[in-house]
């Protein structure tokens, strides 16, 4: 995963393959909102909404998820939705790229790393290690402390994540077996949204797991 920098779109094709190769999507909503802002798209309230509705589209698991968002998307602002479909999105768009991304769709955990290590990276190793340790220390002490606040087994980050995924899929309505040996089955929602699950090779259709 890259921020499409001019070396690396040259570079990982041929070493890695562009079927490897995903486009940071914080990277790209940077972008994304310049764009929006040559169309009077400037106000706080409306860059979050043409955010959001971008994320929509990027993280979509199915190819009918992400026809509705860019439907939606298109019929609020048509020249953002053009600018989607003109950026590449089989590199960044989760239903589209060709490998699993797994809801991973920026690098912000590289970005991440990289502050985290910023004042030690030039010391000596036997520092870096040392030092590295002890910032872990200190991390892994705030960490159990705010678990011992845990409610029901999980943070409230969590939680709530939970929760809108539960809104989103909706309650199940009924789990047809197609067959017990391969342990495959029908799954249909309450909002009528239908889904094959695959125990046995651990997939589904909805491509979230």
């Amino acid at each position: 995963m890259s921020d499409q920098g001019q070396a690396l779109l040259k570079a990982v094709p041929v070493v890695f393959g562009k079927e490897n190769h995903a486009y940071c999507l914080r990277h790209l909503a940077e972008n994304y909102l310049q764009v929006a802002a040559k169309y009077d798209i400037q106000k706080k309230a409306t860059k979050q909404l043409v955010r959001e509705m971008l994320y929509i589209v990027a993280y979509a698991t199915t190819h009918g998820e992400h026809n509705d968002a860019m439907q939606e998307l298109r019929a609020y602002k048509p020249e953002l939705a053009q600018w989607v479909t003109d950026n590449e999105p089989e590199q960044w768009v989760e239903s589209k790229f060709k490998k699993q991304c797994w809801g991973r769709l920026n690098n912000n955990v590289i970005e991440s790393w990289n502050n985290w290590m910023r004042r030690l990276r030039p010391m000596p190793v036997p520092w870096l290690v040392s030092g590295h340790l002890e910032k872990l220390g200190k991390k892994f002490g705030k960490h159990k402390e705010s678990i011992d606040k845990w409610v029901n087994g999980v943070g409230e980050r969590i939680e709530q994540k939970i929760a809108d995924t539960y809104k989103q899929m909706g309650c199940v309505a009924a789990v047809e077996c197609y067959s017990m040996l391969l342990g495959e089955y029908s799954v249909v929602l309450i909002n009528s949204r239908k889904f094959v699950v695959k125990l046995g090779c651990q997939t589904c259709t909805c491509r979230k797991w």
